[in-house]
């Protein structure tokens, strides 16, 4: 088994069809061995529950026919060991969340339009893991707010109203530039050990996603901020709404948030297939920890009047005068 690069979030993806893999029954026993073995790192592994989980299922999972056949049944122990935000991949959904690495491939990346001093960066979704991927995602939001700074004279949106989750340190250095230095959210273990993302400069000085997440700096923006979140709004996305709390002249705008606050780690297993387990929970740079959807401080739900969007305009509008 080995463990891609920790995420601080990761959407669900599209699911295809793989015919099942055969192996001997001893092979069958020891995937399902090591795969629960990871699942012991899961938020809720040290519970009763959790074990009362294995106990009843760990026995038939072993004597499988095939690797395969234990699927269901391990997608089903890695939401007892790590929450609702936890979940399994067969070996085609993991190669389908893959698409966006493959050399060419295009996906949506984040995007800025300016109107009457403000400007709003939206921030979508994002599920790619090489370096090329995030670069490309880095780069086109960043290389957007730098056109449109100059032109921005009353504050900053960021819109993550439709973005889903997924890796969340590209997206964070793209917000990066509207943050205040410091220690600008982490990710708490079971333990109570945190790991932080640290802003300097307009750039991503560490994460917990490790190597290849920093972002050199040098482009940063002082002025007030408003989040645009709804229901929709999860995970990943919640990582970098929960980065702005805390900061002075920001306002969070909208819908509750989906409540997937908390950090996975995704764990390949040794046919191809991927166990995506909820590790950690989030932390703002205050110390708090969350534990479910993120409240707005303007509730603009969908079908509002004012629309969300010129609310957060307005917000904006009281802060920069």
């Amino acid at each position: 088994m080995s463990r891609l690069r920790a995420v601080a979030a990761v959407a669900l993806l599209g699911v295809l069809l793989l015919p099942g893999c055969t192996a001997a029954k001893d092979d069958v026993a020891a995937y399902v061995d090591r795969a629960v073995a990871e699942m012991r790192d899961g938020i809720h592994a040290d519970t009763p529950e959790f074990q009362d989980a294995v106990n009843a299922a760990e026995r038939e999972l072993r004597a499988r026919e095939t690797i395969s056949d234990t699927h269901a049944g391990l997608r089903e122990l890695a939401v007892a060991a790590g929450g609702i935000h936890s979940f399994f991949l067969t070996p085609a959904e993991a190669i389908a969340g893959r698409s966006v690495d493959r050399p060419g491939a295009t996906f949506p990346v984040p995007s800025v339009s300016t109107f009457e001093g403000i400007s709003s960066v939206t921030l979508p979704s994002f599920n790619g893991q090489s370096a090329e991927a995030e670069e490309q995602y880095r780069s086109a939001g960043l290389t957007a707010m730098k056109r449109a700074a100059a032109a921005t004279t009353c504050g900053w949106i960021v819109d993550l109203r439709t973005n889903g989750g997924g890796n969340a340190w590209p997206m964070l250095a793209v917000a990066a530039p509207l943050l205040d230095d410091g220690d600008v959210v982490g990710l708490r273990s079971r333990e109570g050990e945190v790991a932080w993302a640290r802003v300097e400069n307009g750039g991503v000085v560490s994460t917990p996603g490790g190597p290849g997440t920093e972002t050199p700096g040098g482009f940063s923006i002082e002025t007030p901020v408003a989040l645009l979140t709804s229901t929709t709004t999860a995970s990943a996305a919640e990582i970098v709404a929960i980065a702005f709390a805390g900061q002075a002249r920001t306002v969070r705008v909208g819908a509750p948030t989906a409540g997937l606050t908390t950090g996975n780690e995704v764990r390949e297993l040794s046919d191809g297939a991927w166990l995506v387990l909820t590790t950690s929970y989030d932390v703002d740079r205050t110390g708090r920890v969350y534990a479910g959807p993120l409240e707005p401080d303007v509730l603009a739900p969908p079908g509002s009047v004012p629309s969300d969007l010129e609310r957060a305009r307005h917000e904006l509008r009281t802060r920069c005068s």
